[in-house]
């Protein structure tokens, strides 16, 4: 009886360690984000943004950010669905500096333009123009 108990007990632990383990490790995935094209023309950039891996059914805040001057000329927001992900469409107006940019896209759950403590962030690059 004491070894079926302790067998058991032993049991017990390892699946507590291992559902344990698995999850820490899925929270840790960083987001997929795709951005097409790369490249883009300074008087009007589009882009087509493919993500996934964010905080489901919530809010993803991205903004373009010149790493140089670090002046970010747009901005905005996307919904996201069960899996964290969104599909859209995006085109920047207006005139942008010629040069390399990031994308920076993030958690942001309250819309204050600010990433969320704790949350998913990630960069991806682009360029005006195109080389």
């Amino acid at each position: 009886m004491k070894i079926t108990i302790h067998s058991i007990l032993f049991l017990t632990i390892i699946l507590a360690a291992s559902i344990s383990l698995f999850t820490n490790t899925n929270a840790e995935l960083k987001p997929n984000v795709k951005v097409s094209p790369a490249c883009g023309e300074p008087s009007g950039y589009g882009m087509e943004l493919n993500v996934n891996g964010f905080e489901p059914n919530s809010n993803v805040g991205w903004k373009l950010v010149h790493p140089e001057t670090q002046s970010s000329p747009t901005y905005g927001y996307f919904a996201t669905n069960n899996t964290g992900g969104f599909s859209e469409s995006e085109y920047i107006e207006g005139e942008l500096e010629e040069g390399k940019y990031e994308i920076q896209f993030f958690d942001d759950a309250d819309n204050d333009g600010k990433a969320d403590q704790g949350k998913k962030e990630f960069i991806v690059s682009m360029s005006t123009p195109c080389e």
